[in-house]
């Protein structure tokens, strides 16, 4: 049990807190060193919501999102300060993702289309 009272608790206290902000920056670092690593925090600060806004008119629904998305300002304060040039490059692959799947949709849209009008030409 720790005794705030005592000076030696409190260095014990600070001694664990400070091992755990290192060994968070760390994991958090090895993490974004991968694509799968960046990736995977992209789909999370998005899931947070830290790429739009909160506003929704909703009180109660709003109080939730403003949760998620303070959590994900968290870790998103974690990845910019200690992964700097990984934060640039995940939003870089993220970016591309993204083309693509357009792209893809896009491309799938275009053949329904054709697709739909082969059949008004038999029909």
């Amino acid at each position: 049990m720790t005794n705030a009272a005592q000076r030696k608790s409190i260095r014990e206290a600070e001694k664990f807190a400070a091992e755990a902000e290192r060994a968070r920056v760390e994991f958090v670092s090895a993490a974004m060193t991968t694509k799968q690593g960046r990736a995977w925090f992209h789909n999370i600060l998005s899931v947070c919501g830290i790429f739009d806004g909160s506003f929704s008119g909703d009180a109660l629904l709003e109080a939730f999102t403003k949760g998620q998305r303070n959590i994900g300002l968290m870790i998103y304060n974690d990845i910019v300060t200690h992964c700097p040039d990984q934060f640039v490059q995940m939003m870089r692959e993220a970016t591309i993702q993204e083309i693509v799947y357009d792209r893809r949709t896009d491309a799938d849209d275009t053949d329904d289309e054709s697709d739909d009008s082969a059949d008004a030409e038999l029909g």
